[in-house]
């Protein structure tokens, strides 16, 4: 299952998305940085909580997988926030309950 399609009916292969996912990524923490000057988690606001990763809302494997979720999400910044480690580990097993 290497090609998934969105809800535009346009199919992307894995590599692609994985290319525009971490582009988005890369986005996302420039855009933390132009607004702040700098990288933090945005859950719990600390600038100790490190690393920060850029962590999806709604994972790139639910938008992969799941039909009632655009595919689109998967590269969204608007899907992506900037999350300590230990937070982000959380989120990620709040979000598999």
């Amino acid at each position: 299952m290497g090609s998934f399609t969105d809800s535009r009916g346009r199919k992307f292969q894995k590599e692609q998305i994985d290319r525009m996912v971490n582009s988005a990524k890369k986005e996302r923490m420039q855009m933390q940085i132009d607004e702040h000057g700098y990288n933090f988690c945005e859950d719990c606001e600390r600038n100790d909580c490190k690393p920060v990763d850029m962590s999806h809302d709604i994972s790139v494997d639910q938008c992969q997988k799941d039909p009632n979720i655009p595919l689109q999400l998967a590269w969204s910044v608007s899907n992506i926030t900037p999350r300590g480690r230990k937070c982000h580990i959380k989120h990620d097993s709040m979000s598999k309950l």
